[in-house]
């Protein structure tokens, strides 16, 4: 899976590269298109992102699940392609699309294994009681953001507000250390195999950075601080509803733009 995810996203990003040098050939730019969608902005840029970023979890748990607290901070990758569409040389309607990993970090008391799952269905001897339960969940991001752009704070490199959202949808999720992964292990005593997951986000997104020019036909280099809270409870509601999890996440943002 995550392999044809890689492939998927690298094709993007050399269709985009090459719609964008074409785009932005034409002293018109989105002039040529007619009255359509690209008419209406002013140029057209393609880059990729590679941003690392530390995972933060929100855990709110009650009834079966009562004990339940997030287990800290990891670290995950978020890359992909991006597509800055200019309104005006200060504006920017910005989206693209992002292969998102995301941490799930969970630590419980033992007397989790209280329930009646277990006393029904003990655990194996290849099964240990465990104290945390972590999760690597894959998702496919679509930003759908703003731009704004000053070029009067520091010389040659413009430096950008963005403000936004994300549409996440979930393509795999991975349990971690499945022989003491207590939530796990209840999943697996389930009567019907579910996920525990649900099956996307949406969510909050807010950044700033800088893009340095690298050649005069326009290339530039870019970073920036990124901070992204999702708004949805990712839990399964009709098994996991007692257990809410939120995500959030601080990116540093690293790329290049064409």
């Amino acid at each position: 899976m995550k392999n044809n995810v890689f492939l998927s996203l690298f094709i993007l990003l050399i269709g985009f590269e090459g719609f964008s040098q074409r785009y932005n050939a034409d002293a018109n730019y989105g002039g040529n298109y007619g009255g359509g969608f690209f008419s209406r902005f002013y140029k057209l840029k393609m880059g990729f992102r590679f941003s690392p970023g530390i995972m933060i979890n929100y855990v709110e748990a009650s009834k079966n699940f009562k004990g339940f607290e997030s287990n800290g901070a990891n670290v995950r990758l978020s890359l992909g392609p991006i597509a800055d569409f200019y309104i005006t040389d200060k504006y920017a309607f910005s989206t693209g699309l992002w292969y998102t990993v995301k941490s799930v970090n969970y630590s419980m008391h033992g007397t989790f294994y209280d329930n009646e799952l277990f006393k029904t269905t003990p655990l194996t001897a290849d099964e240990i009681r465990g104290t945390e339960a972590n999760f690597n969940l894959q998702y496919l991001q679509l930003p759908l953001t703003m731009k704004i752009f000053s070029d009067n704070i520091l010389d040659d490199t413009p430096v950008y507000l963005q403000f936004g959202g994300t549409v996440d949808i979930k393509i795999a999720e991975k349990a971690l250390d499945k022989t003491r992964n207590a939530l796990f292990q209840y999943q697996e005593r389930l009567a019907s195999s579910q996920s525990i997951f649900s099956f996307g986000d949406v969510g909050l997104l807010l950044g700033i950075g800088g893009e340095k020019s690298i050649s005069r036909g326009g290339d530039a280099f870019f970073f920036g601080l990124q901070y992204q809270r999702g708004f949805v409870e990712i839990n399964r509601s009709r098994t996991f509803g007692d257990l809410i999890t939120k995500n959030g996440a601080f990116y540093l943002d690293f790329g290049v733009k064409f």
